[in-house]
């Protein structure tokens, strides 16, 4: 029997929710859709997905006399989509959603920019830039250069623009996007040292000393896949610090501090030092073996990654046919013993070795374009003037028992 399809006003109108929560049903899977044959750019969707998730919705359960849900009886909607209890923050957002294992920005797949774009045309895209490249009236600054390793030196530039940004009142006139590409620019010039404005995988490839054509288009791809991806703790926490409307530099700091956390970055170092590890044994089946048998989670397998991250994993390190046998072989191993997709962490830290990147050079790639998607959630925060809303709820031992 063939499916049902129906518009998108047609299936707003029998869920009764709001465009971008239909929009992350069809992420989740939830509700199929396929493009309409007489509007391309148009969506169809299918009619038995939309009446089941209709019956399911709490909030239909409670009516009033004139036979519609109240405010309070209605569910409230993550941004997956998911119903959430009252106090989870819910954020709507413009930026970006995942559609089929695709991630799409602003209406692009991410996929297809990164067969193409450079990364500074996809951070003038996700920040709605005036114009398409922010970062060409920009003038390289003579004080770039800062003690440390690449995380500690762009931390330190960050502080410094802190400083020299700091607002006491509110400024609705700031231009956010020329503030956001000065940002990213002295973010790049901090892990490269300066040098001369290049596009920004060409400076990172001059830096590490990536000379091949090829190669250093890596680069280039790798910063354009990672630089947005699903809702996740580092980009709560920019939004949330975005809310105090002060400087950029301060969403910005939230975000790349957050990346250091084990849950985070700390998954690409260790699947950075697995890489290392598995290239000096020589052999990458016995250490896999050894690593699961004490009940060790094989670094770049994490369980379950969203379909999307292991689309881009997989475009990444395809786009590195000449790739050594050595490292091909971690991959076929990794997933033979856990049956799971590979994750960007591990695409990254393959990458790393492949080009031979200096230390800690895949999660330093990683936050540098990630900043391209932070800002851009720093901006849309700041451009709704509202907060992330979420309340306490205390299940402790009552202070009266």
């Amino acid at each position: 029997m063939s499916r049902v399809w129906i518009s998108r006003t047609e299936a707003l109108k029998r869920l009764d929710v709001k465009p971008q929560t239909l929009y992350a049903y069809v992420s989740r899977q939830r509700i199929a859709a396929k493009s309409d044959p007489s509007h391309p750019r148009m969506s169809l969707y299918a009619l038995d997905d939309v009446e089941r998730l209709s019956r399911r919705a709490p909030g239909r359960l409670a009516r009033t006399a004139h036979g519609s849900a109240t405010p309070a009886d209605r569910p409230l909607q993550s941004l997956s989509g998911g119903t959430i209890t009252r106090g989870e923050a819910a954020i709507d957002t413009e930026i970006a959603i995942t559609i089929d294992g695709h991630h799409y920005i602003r209406g692009r797949d991410i996929v297809s920019l990164a067969a193409s774009e450079n990364f500074e045309a996809v951070a003038a895209l996700l920040w709605r830039a005036e114009t398409s490249n922010p970062f060409g009236p920009l003038k390289p600054r003579p004080d770039v250069n800062f003690p440390g390793g690449p995380r500690t030196r762009v931390l330190s530039m960050l502080s410094r623009r802190l400083e020299e940004d700091a607002l006491s009142d509110i400024n609705s006139s700031r231009d956010l996007g020329t503030e956001a590409a000065s940002l990213l620019n002295e973010m790049f010039d901090s892990v490269t040292n300066g040098g001369p404005r290049l596009f920004f995988h060409q400076r990172l490839a001059r830096a590490w000393k990536v000379y091949d054509a090829k190669d250093v288009d890596l680069l280039r791809r790798a910063l354009v896949l990672c630089a947005d991806t699903n809702l996740d703790e580092a980009t709560l926490a920019v939004r949330v610090s975005a809310a105090t409307m002060g400087p950029l530099a301060i969403p910005l700091m939230s975000g790349f501090a957050t990346l250091t956390g084990p849950k985070l970055g700390g998954r690409i170092s260790r699947a950075e030092s697995y890489v290392t590890a598995v290239r000096r044994s020589g052999n990458p089946l016995s250490l896999a073996k050894s690593l699961l048998e004490k009940g060790l989670e094989l670094p770049g397998f994490e369980k379950d990654p969203s379909p999307s991250e292991t689309l881009r994993a997989y475009d990444l390190i395809n786009a590195a046919p000449h790739m050594g046998e050595d490292l091909k072989a971690i991959l076929r191993v990794g997933e033979d013993l856990t049956g799971q997709s590979v994750g960007m962490s591990l695409a990254l830290a393959l990458i790393g070795r492949h080009l031979d990147l200096p230390r800690e050079a895949p999660v330093t790639l990683y936050g540098l374009s990630r900043s391209a998607g932070w800002l851009a959630h720093a901006i849309e925060q700041m451009q709704t003037g509202a907060s992330p809303k979420a309340r306490l709820r205390y299940i402790g031992v009552h202070p009266q028992a």
